[in-house]
């Protein structure tokens, strides 16, 4: 479930680096809100949803969860300069280790690669349940092998462990993440890297007190917007957007265990979504959202979601397509006006 420069906070580090990193960067293009209409991506033959949408030089690239007419599940990959024309689909490299890849995020590590991490999905070769892995990347175009992420927390077979999401914080590397069974106790669970490194040894933090609905949270992004650390995130009941903010020591890992209440971010729904009933149930708006924060380019944050009119299409996905909304203060959120 969210990172470079410009954009996306995701992971970036100390705020000192967040700053350099929001500078607009050569030939960068302007967002033209009233040429944009919704959905902004999406295919026939496919569903598209988890989105993380960063800028890479002089283009957005977009990576989601692509899900094909049989349920198979891969890592679809797009760019564009102004999220108007996007080019061709292609797919993130395959694991043949794994029967498919989900739920990307990326963030930007100190050493200024990109981190795309990613979940197994729904099992392993095997039998096994679905993982977190990594790849590392300078362009989008060329990635590294995929490395597991964190296997020594959760290893057994009948774990499991998704929505990967990091953070390079004051309290050291951290790692965000849900594990549990669909069909059990699910929780969302924090764990840090003693060594800095992605490789690990990594360690259970805990699980922070976050309750929404009566329930966890999925879809992680860590965010750092206005000197603060927040969390972007959505409720595991009714697939709706949440905010937090960091409420503990931002030095001490055991302080990430503490936030705010969240506040749901309230999207419009719109005539091309024309699902009605339960979020989650019967239709999806607003899932799996990402912010990107351009504030400092244009006075704005977007935010980047998946909608379904329906959850039965595509292995039970639904037709999912990537919609936006945007805002100056992460609470009033508008669509675009074109059509």
């Amino acid at each position: 479930m969210a990172a470079i420069i410009s954009v996306g906070l995701t992971g970036l580090g100390p705020p000192a680096a967040v700053a350099a990193d929001r500078e607009r960067p050569a030939g960068a293009v302007d967002i033209h809100w009233p040429r944009l209409h919704n959905p902004i991506l999406g295919y026939a033959d496919r569903a598209t949803k988890d989105p993380a949408v960063i800028r890479a030089g002089d283009r957005f690239v977009a990576l989601f969860s692509s899900v094909d007419t049989s349920g198979r599940w891969r890592i679809g990959i797009a760019t564009s300069r102004d999220l108007t024309q996007w080019s061709g689909r292609r797919f993130f490299p395959h694991d043949p280790r794994v029967e498919g890849e989900a739920s990307p995020d990326v963030v930007r590590a100190p050493n200024g690669r990109f981190v795309v991490t990613f979940q197994s999905f729904v099992h392993d070769a095997g039998g096994a349940q679905a993982k977190l892995w990594y790849r590392t990347t300078r362009d989008f175009r060329s990635f590294s092998g995929p490395h597991r992420l964190g296997l020594e927390l959760h290893p057994a077979a009948a774990d499991r462990v998704i929505d990967p999401a990091l953070v390079w914080s004051p309290a050291g590397l951290l790692l965000g993440y849900k594990v549990g069974l669909p069909d059990g106790q699910q929780a969302f669970e924090l764990a840090r890297s003693r060594s800095g490194s992605l490789d690990g040894p990594w360690t259970v933090v805990g699980r922070p007190d976050i309750r929404v609905l009566g329930d966890t949270i999925e879809n992680y992004q860590f965010l750092h917007l206005d000197g603060r650390f927040e969390l972007l995130a959505t409720s595991n009941t009714l697939d709706r957007p949440y905010l937090f903010d960091l409420a503990g020591d931002v030095h001490d890992p055991r302080g990430w265990l503490h936030w705010s209440p969240g506040r749901q971010l309230v999207v419009p729904q719109e005539a091309w979504n024309p699902g009605r009933g339960l979020t989650g149930a019967t239709y999806e708006h607003a899932n799996c959202a990402f912010v990107v924060d351009r504030r400092r380019i244009d006075g704005w944050v977007y935010l980047v979601y998946a909608d379904a009119p329906e959850l039965t299409s595509f292995g039970g996905a639904g037709h999912d397509s990537l919609g936006i909304a945007r805002s100056r203060d992460l609470v009033q959120w508008s669509v675009p006006p074109g059509q």
